[in-house]
């Protein structure tokens, strides 16, 4: 089968510019592994005469930068970018001090959800357009979103390692056990009957905040939102698949943009909620990420995030609409309000099973596979035409090879996706399923210790 994507070849090297060179700048809080997957943040800024500068999290190895740095990546076009300790405001303020002075900034973006509240905060200080302060830290907090818009919110209590199991702690099963600060389905786990919470606290840090709270029945889905201002110029209804049906996790192993089939009665409580979510929390302007469960007609809260999704969520927009959401989020960043995209054509991404092992290769006739870790770019597939037929657009590895697979406990445990879409009268999801049968992936036994 063959494909009508761009390779993923080598990461679009930026203009041959010194750093600091007194355009206007915009400043990216971000690691590579996230901006890897949203390089048109980067090019957006070339595009509009503006300095991308770029800020490194503690995710980010040095000797990662170094390397990107020699090999011409657009997102490392200094030898020593700034790299930060930790993602607090004070090392942010240390690393970006001589933009923060002289009014050569223009705005502030959190690439990656580690960053969320710093960029906030900083955004807010200087009097920059931004989701705000106040609407990111609700956003990087479980309990305060729950607090925030209490009609939206499953039954819940918070809990930690050392709470006493008992008909007054909780007696509502079955359960979902989740800390509040953690992402990527890390350490979610569904939770049967008190003896089953009792086994499981015990395995969390004792100072970890968690939630426990009710089980909701139903399909996830996720929805992502332009802001300005407060006001919503567009929202797109992403549906899920998890691995709760054969595991006791809640990995996502699927995205499908946008959700087909939808009742309109059902679109109309996603987007509701939405936007009650929205105002309850006070974002101001960016790009939103929530989550619900649709149980019956009433959605049910599951988290927000003030960031660009994750996952190939954005490529997936990207090619039903023909337009990237990358620029969209830079104008908000500025106080420019864009327009508004259309859905022409639906995309979906779906999590391949793999045995257990190391990981040795990927293979997948007619599609070049993307090693997004090794070469810290995704690919661009280009969008078609609103009518072509149904295409292989990329296939995806998440880690490294040598990299020991296992379960797929949280997003981490994933490892190889494809990328298809199709018209909107076709059916995505039957492509995929089929297309996806064509990758092999490639795992060995470890050596015995």
């Amino acid at each position: 089968m063959t494909d009508d994507a761009t390779p993923p070849g080598r990461p679009r090297k930026g203009p041959d510019r010194s750093p600091s060179d007194g355009r206007p700048a915009v400043l990216i809080l971000t690691d590579l592994a996230a901006i890897a997957r949203h390089l048109a943040l980067v090019t957006a800024c070339e595009d509009r005469g503006l300095e991308p500068v770029l800020v490194f999290g503690p995710e980010t190895p040095p000797e990662e930068l170094e390397y990107h740095h020699r090999r011409g990546h657009p997102a490392v076009r200094v030898p020593s970018p700034p790299r930060v300790s930790d993602y607090g405001l004070d090392a942010t303020l240390e690393a970006a001090g001589p933009y923060l002075r002289g009014g050569r900034l223009r705005a502030v973006l959190a690439c990656g959800e580690s960053f969320v509240e710093t960029a906030g905060t900083l955004a807010e200080t200087l009097g920059l357009p931004g989701t705000g302060g106040h609407a990111a830290r609700v956003c990087r907090h479980k309990t305060l979103q729950r607090l925030a818009a209490p009609t939206l919110a499953p039954r819940w209590t918070g809990v930690h390692a050392r709470t006493p199991v008992d008909g007054d702690t909780w007696h509502h099963y079955p359960a979902v056990l989740k800390p509040t600060g953690r992402m990527c389905s890390s350490g979610v786990h569904a939770i049967a009957d008190a003896d089953a919470l009792r086994a499981q606290l015990p395995t969390y840090p004792d100072d970890e905040p968690l939630l426990i709270e009710e089980r909701v029945e139903g399909p996830e889905f996720s929805v992502e939102s332009l802001v300005h201002e407060g006001d919503i110029v567009w929202a797109g209804i992403t549906a899920k698949q998890t691995n709760e049906h054969t595991t006791r996790f809640f990995t996502e192993t699927g995205h499908l943009s946008p959700a087909a089939g939808l009742p309109p009665e059902a679109e109309k409580a996603l987007l509701t909620a939405n936007a009650t979510l929205l105002r309850s929390v006070r974002f101001g302007s960016g790009i939103s990420h929530a989550e619900f469960r649709l149980s019956g007609n009433r959605a049910v809260l599951m988290e927000i995030a003030a960031r660009l999704p994750g996952d190939a969520i954005t490529r997936l927009w990207h090619l039903a609409h023909a337009v990237p959401l990358e620029p969209a989020v830079l104008d908000l960043a500025l106080g420019i309000r864009p327009p508004a995209p259309r859905a022409r054509r639906r995309a979906q991404q779906l999590y391949l099973e793999h045995s257990p092992g190391l990981l040795r290769e990927v293979e997948c006739p007619g599609t070049e596979v993307s090693w997004t870790a090794e070469s810290a770019a995704w690919p661009d597939p280009r969008p078609a035409p609103a009518d072509a037929p149904p295409r292989r657009c990329a296939v995806l590895v998440g880690p490294r090879r040598g990299t020991l697979l296992g379960e797929a406990a949280d997003s981490f445990g994933r490892a190889v996706s494809v990328v298809t879409d199709a018209s909107l009268d076709q059916d995505v999801a039957e492509f995929t399923h089929r297309t996806a049968k064509e990758v092999a992936i490639r795992t060995e036994e470890p050596p015995a210790d």
